[in-house]
Formats: C-alpha cells, structure tokens, sequence
C-alpha cells in the first residue's frame, strides 16, 4: 500500500476510534431504528394502544383494494362503508382509499359525496393553485403539462406504506446525520491546532499535500457511510413494520399533488442518493470549518445553528430566487412538499427540477471547498505562542 493509502486508513481509524462516534452513532442509530416502531406506539386501537393489531388490519384491507382503479365504483363502496353505524375505533375497511380521497378534499363531509371526476377535477385545480403561488412560468407550466399527461387516470391503488412513510422519516434522518457529522468531524483539522502539534505536521514530508487529501477522504467516507447506515436502518425498520409491496406504484397514491412521473420505490431511491450526496456536503463544511475556525466547539455549533435557521425561517415564493435557492438547502430540500414544489431551473436549455439540480450544485459546491481548504491548509503559518 502506499503512503496516500497508508494515510487514508489512518485518519479513517483515528476517526472511528473516538468514543464519541460510537456513542453518537449509536443512539442515532437507534432513533432512527425507533422511528417505524413510534407509529405502532403511538397508534390506538378500541381505545387501547394496539398498533401491531390496528396495522396488521389495514394492512389486511390495502392488500385487498390493491390493484383495482380508484373509479365511481370504488368511491361509492367507500363512501357507503362509512356511512355505516360502527363502533367507535373499529377500523374500516375501505380506509386506505378515504385516506387518499380526504388528502385531496381537505373535507370529510365532501369525500362522502364526491364522484371521481369531481376528485380528479379538485386535485387538478389544487395543483394549478399551486402552480400560480409558485409564480411558474409559461415555460414551466407546459413542462408539468406534459408530465401529467403521462400520469394514467384514473389512479391505481397499490399499498406502498413501507416505502411511502420513508419520506416522513427522512427529515428526522437528515437532521441526524448532520448533527452527527458535524460531532465527530469537527476536530478532524482543528485537533492538530489545539493540540499544538500543527508545526509538526506541516513542516513534515506529507504533512501539507498527501495528508489533507488522505483527511478529506476519510471525512468524507465516514460521512457516507453514515448516511448509508441510518437510512438503511429506518428502511429497514419500515419495511419489518409495513411491508416491501408497492415500489412500483404511482407516486400520486401517497402524494396526490405530485406531477412527477415516477413510482413511490423510485422515489425513495432519489431521497437516498440526495441524502448521500448531502452527507459528502456535510463533511466536506464540517472538515473546512475544521480547518478555518480551528476549535472544534464552534464547528459543532454550526450544525445546530443552521438547524434551527431552516426550521425558523421560509422565504416567500414571491422572492423567487432566493427561495429557489435557500430551498435548495439539503435542511430544506428533503422534505416530503418538495414533491410539489414545481419550480425548475433552465441549464443549457433543459429543465431540471429540484432533485436534478440538487445533486450537481451539491457536487459542486464540494469540489470548492475542498480546493480552498486544501489552499488555506497548505498556506497556513505557524504564529508564535
């Protein structure tokens, strides 16, 4: 092996061998493990708290009503199931297809009444609210436009809740992550400038070239591998809870107001190569922090910070660059409303939605400041002390 690689696995373990990762890592691992098995706890069935039962039924009733077209047939079925006396927690059995009616309505009273061209109508409207709140252009209206004729009306129901519920999860992932990177990354630079041992580093024969890279990689292939690891474990933990059927239903059965021509599976594997690429981002900022505010403290901070600006703040669709951009922000983007936010951005005469620009600027974004640290790393000065 050579010096490059020697180096690598070095910095690697001496990230790894921190107590801290691994009590980090592995409360994060569990919560991300717990976040499937909190809809059993929290989920009531004839007043006591029966989740597994309750799930196991609905489940039951989906797998049923899979396959058959969400059509005047089945809505009427539906609406005369629920206009039955039952008791009070009894789950219905028509209740996958309320759900999705009552998340386009908005409206028990009206989901009771209304046909299916009334349901396609409504939706349609609502997406063309939208639309006019996001200030599309005319460009933009007829990308969409040719994207909903390829979505096949009426729908198609399929139970997809193993894969569908990942989207509710992944902001809670996301957030995780990057607390978690920014803990056990934040001293990846700023050790050497504590410690003092920065003079030595420096002046030796791979202190400035060989070993900045040999850092950044290792930072970046723990940030990686923790993406890959918490993501995996809450989709495995959703799928032991709801099942694997549904990869290849349409998106619009768990999101009605999406225009996006792809499966509910399909789109679960973009918000994991999205969140991938976001974990390269995150160590990338956390080890260029490192490097440039040299205490480790207050690169933790950041993290936290950046956290609860994007939880605080939105910016009007009315400033549309700048919401464009700042909801660009891997916090912001990774949320389960970007499936509906229809704004693109036009590069060398395509259009690209948020998900497809996302990952180049993200890639980008990377490349610069790992050349500029690298700069500032190998120009830094050892000042008297």
């Amino acid at each position: 092996m050579n010096v490059s690689g020697r180096l690598y696995l070095y910095e690697l373990r001496k990230i790894l061998y921190r107590k801290m990762v691994w009590i980090v890592g592995g409360i994060m691992i569990l919560l991300c493990a717990f976040l499937s098995i909190s809809d059993i706890v929290s989920t009531t069935y004839s007043g006591e708290t029966r989740g597994i039962k309750r799930l196991q039924i609905i489940k039951d009733y989906a797998e049923n009503l899979s396959g058959r077209s969400i059509d005047d047939d089945l809505l009427r079925e539906m609406q005369n199931s629920y206009r039955k006396d039952m008791t009070e927690g009894d789950v219905r059995e028509y209740v996958p297809i309320y759900l999705f009616v009552q998340s386009v309505t908005e409206d028990d009273g009206l989901s009771l009444d209304i046909d299916s061209e009334e349901l396609y109508l409504l939706r349609q409207n609502s997406i063309s609210q939208n639309r006019t709140d996001q200030m599309l252009t005319d460009n933009e209206l007829k990308y969409w436009e040719q994207k909903e004729s390829q979505i096949e009306i009426p729908f198609t129901y399929e139970y997809a809740d193993g894969w569908s519920s990942l989207w509710s999860y992944v902001p809670t992932i996301n957030y995780m992550l990057f607390l978690l990177i920014g803990i056990c990354l934040s001293n990846v630079f700023s050790v050497e400038h504590s410690r003092k041992t920065d003079a030595v580093i420096l002046c030796s024969q791979y202190g400035r070239k060989q070993l900045y890279t040999a850092k950044i990689l290792a930072g970046i292939t723990f940030g990686a591998a923790a993406s890959v690891i918490l993501f995996g474990v809450a989709a495995i933990s959703s799928m032991i809870i709801y099942g694997t059927d549904g990869y290849s239903a349409a998106l619009q059965i768990a999101f009605p107001m999406s225009s996006r021509t792809m499966s509910i599976g399909e789109s679960v594997i973009v918000i994991f190569f999205i969140q991938l690429l976001s974990s390269v981002l995150y160590s990338v900022i956390t080890m260029f922090l490192s490097e440039v505010i040299k205490n480790n403290a207050a690169v933790m901070a950041i993290p936290v910070g950046i956290m609860i600006l994007t939880m605080l703040i939105d910016i009007p669709y009315q400033f549309r660059m700048f919401s464009q951009i700042y909801d660009l922000f891997p916090t912001n983007l990774l949320m389960v409303w970007e499936l509906w936010d229809d704004r693109l951005i036009s590069l060398f005469g395509n259009y690209l939605t948020n998900f497809q620009i996302a990952p180049i600027l993200y890639s980008v974004f990377s490349i610069i400041l790992i050349f500029v640290g690298n700069r500032a790393y190998q120009r830094y000065q050892i000042s008297a002390r």
